[in-house]
């Protein structure tokens, strides 16, 4: 009798352990806050042991409301409480279409501070007074500078005066005094500087009613600094593919396109680290909009992506979502794809460049969108969820 007890006793102790330990590992995996469709019931498509209880007093849950709730393992042993936000169904056009960006740096991005020889030594005038590549030059003496064109001209008007430069490092605006050095018979700064740049993307959605837009999935950086490319605006043109450079382990491939001389799409005026965003200029003639996933419905399993390559216009491809991730602070890696489809693989090898941007359908409805090729697999790669892309743009336009 005594063995039986002390075997229950063990047993009993190890299905606490294991459950204890499944509970903190849900813990950490599951969001703190969610945003829920009206009349959505709400489940983790990727945890079907998990429910959800509302904890709030008043059980009616209006649009646009606020409230806490549970997460229960097997509807019974406590997970962790969260927040969840109600909001109307979001409806979009998905695109997968390849478009050309014509960046507008705001101020001057300094790419490079170079030595500067005097003839009697070398010096560098932009790192002794703290400049750092990726800063941008937004003011000298107090007057606004829009292109690299209006820093030449300032130097050229100082004699060789200090010069107060205003500048932004990241989110951070500081001010420093930058002396020129006589070179050659002329004052410079040995500074590389740049107020434009051009790349390729691809279009996620629109929002038929607005004209807004959502591409990318990612920031768009500086090829030479790597930094986020600070933007007074950008032109999104059309674009005609030329052909595809395949990937391979270790190479990320890419699409090559060339830019349209027609007038441009549309105008953005957000690069941030979950894409481009801004307004189409005219509204292409729409297609079928279709819903917005929220996080809690994407799941694992089989998907496609849309994706223009060999003919130009948009595909679908197969694909398999192999993880979510609804950490908060991942944000453009919320999912990890791979690539199926053997046309898809044929063409590109899998994820390539360019095709950052391109909507991920699951279910009807727009899971997300491709952000980053694994460099070391160019068949899987990862992805953004749709729902945070979509909050990302309603703030560009707020």
């Amino acid at each position: 009798m005594k063995r039986a007890v002390k075997r229950a006793a063990v047993i009993l102790t190890c299905v606490c352990a294991a459950v204890f330990g499944v509970c903190s590992e849900l813990q950490s995996v599951l969001p703190d806050e969610i945003t829920a469709y009206k009349d959505e019931n709400i489940s983790f498509r990727n945890f079907t042991t998990i429910t959800f209880k509302n904890q709030s007093k008043n059980e009616t849950d209006s649009v646009a409301a606020s409230y806490s709730g549970r997460l229960a393992l097997f509807d019974i042993i406590p997970v962790k409480n969260i927040t969840v936000h109600r909001s109307e169904k979001k409806m979009v056009v998905p695109c997968g279409t390849l478009f050309g960006i014509k960046f507008y740096a705001r101020g001057a991005a300094v790419i490079e501070c170079c030595d500067i020889s005097t003839g009697e030594k070398t010096v560098n005038p932009g790192k002794d007074c703290g400049l750092e590549a990726g800063d941008t030059i937004l003011e000298i003496d107090g007057c606004e500078i829009k292109s690299c064109a209006d820093v030449e001209n300032h130097i050229k008007l100082g004699g060789g005066e200090p010069m107060t430069l205003s500048c932004l490092r990241g989110n951070r605006e500081f001010t420093t005094v930058i002396r020129p050095v006589l070179s050659s018979g002329e004052y410079r700064l040995g500074l590389w500087i740049k107020d434009s740049a051009a790349g390729l993307g691809t279009m996620t959605f629109y929002d038929p009613q607005s004209g807004a837009f959502a591409s990318l999935g990612h920031g768009m950086c500086d090829d030479e600094t790597g930094e986020l490319l600070n933007i007074d605006r950008a032109d999104i043109t059309e674009v005609t593919v030329t052909g595809i450079t395949k990937g391979t382990s270790g190479k990320p491939g890419i699409i090559n396109g060339c830019f349209s001389d027609a007038p441009a799409l549309g105008t953005a005026a957000v690069n941030n680290e979950c894409g481009l965003y801004g307004a189409l200029r005219y509204i292409p003639p729409s297609a079928e909009p279709i819903e917005i996933a929220s996080i809690q419905e994407v799941k694992r399993g089989r998907a496609q992506i849309l994706c223009a390559l060999d003919s130009g216009e948009p595909q679908l491809y197969d694909i398999e979502i192999t993880h979510v991730d609804y950490d908060k602070n991942n944000k453009t890696k919320n999912l990890q794809i791979a690539a199926t489809d053997p046309r898809l693989i044929s063409l590109t090898g899998g994820i390539v460049q360019g095709m950052s941007g391109c909507p991920i359908l699951q279910n009807g409805k727009l899971a997300g969108a491709v952000t980053h090729v694994l460099i070391t697999n160019s068949a899987k790669g990862y992805g953004i969820f749709a729902q945070n892309m979509y909050e990302e743009m309603d703030k560009a336009q707020n």
